[in-house]
């Protein structure tokens, strides 16, 4: 599903996004910085090779003239020597996720000072995504978030994947609804400000961190639906839509139906059903649920009595998972 496939991309390009700067002996001589092609999902995957080309860091003058570092977070993390830098690019290639898993334990036993902890773990968590694995991938953004607790993409993920796999007979249901709306919200707070390689151009980089809002406010609508505040889900929902419309989420148009049926505002459900089916690149999933919807609603529209049976109890059913 479109949605699942987004999320892995954003996870696997900031997990490849990091520039590392490689010292070859001397404190004046810095290796110049390292990024990813980012023309690609799988170009995401490859780091380029560190040059071997020294970069001038300037004059005491100038490094006294020059703003602090920003903290991790608010930049690109850095690999503080060539042995760690290999390590990660070695990872960063893996494609095993157990194997991943791995190697991101040993990385962090070795190198306990990396910038690139949060970074290895993420990388993980999105090949767990990709292989459908939502245990392990829950379990790898908690280690990701543990070491960078302010990257939207990881947050936006969790958020997506607890939110959609809670129902509302759960026993840890409130818990983790109030888990997934933390995420989602902080990965608000966070997008702004969250660094990009300066290879991206800004429209790709304006686009990614529109993705990523769309996801958390459908998060949040996912959250609000499960709790019966459906003025609410609708409002998430709409945010979502309209945060991604040169890129539309079909599987948020049909969430979006489902919490307008459940509020009893049925033209708005029925015409955004018809918007669902409308859309470019519908899974079959959504699809089958969406003409379902469609179906019920115009036979409640001409029907004498306000019923024609009940509107699904959640806006993710089981063939709809979005992770």
């Amino acid at each position: 599903m479109k949605q699942v496939r987004n999320l892995t991309m954003l996870l696997l390009f900031t997990a490849t996004a990091a520039l590392a700067q490689i010292p070859t002996g001397n404190n004046n001589d810095i290796g110049a910085e390292v990024g990813p092609a980012n023309k690609s999902i799988n170009e995401t995957q490859k780091l380029q090779k560190p040059s071997t080309k020294p970069q001038q860091v300037g004059t005491q003058k100038d490094q006294a003239a020059q703003p602090p570092a920003l903290p991790v977070g608010k930049r690109q993390p850095q690999a503080k020597t060539k042995e760690e830098f290999d390590a990660y690019s070695a990872l960063v290639q893996m494609t095993d996720a157990a194997a991943m898993e791995k190697a991101s334990d040993e990385f962090v036993a070795k190198f306990p000072d990396s910038e690139l902890k949060g970074a290895v773990y993420q990388r993980t968590m999105a090949t767990y995504q990709a292989a459908n694995n939502d245990d392990k991938t829950v379990d790898m953004g908690h280690k990701a978030l543990a070491f960078n607790p302010d990257d939207p993409a990881v947050l936006v993920s969790m958020a997506e994947l607890i939110a959609g796999r809670t129902r509302e007979t759960d026993l840890d249901k409130d818990e983790r609804l109030a888990e997934a709306t933390k995420y989602a919200n902080h990965a608000l707070e966070t997008v702004t400000d969250f660094p990009a390689p300066p290879t991206l151009p800004p429209d790709q980089v304006a686009r990614i961190k529109d993705e990523m809002r769309g996801s958390a406010y459908s998060a949040l609508g996912m959250a609000d639906f499960t709790n019966k505040k459906y003025p609410e889900a609708i409002a998430n929902f709409n945010k979502s839509v309209e945060v991604t419309k040169e890129n539309p989420d079909p599987t948020v148009f049909l969430r979006l139906t489902l919490a307008y049926d459940k509020a009893g505002r049925y033209p708005e459900a029925l015409d955004m059903a018809k918007k669902t089916l409308a859309l470019q690149g519908v899974s079959p999933q959504v699809t089958q649920l969406a003409t379902q919807e469609k179906s019920r609603l115009e036979k409640l529209a001409s029907a004498p009595k306000p019923a024609a049976g009940p509107a699904p109890t959640s806006p993710q059913p089981q063939a709809v998972q979005p992770h």
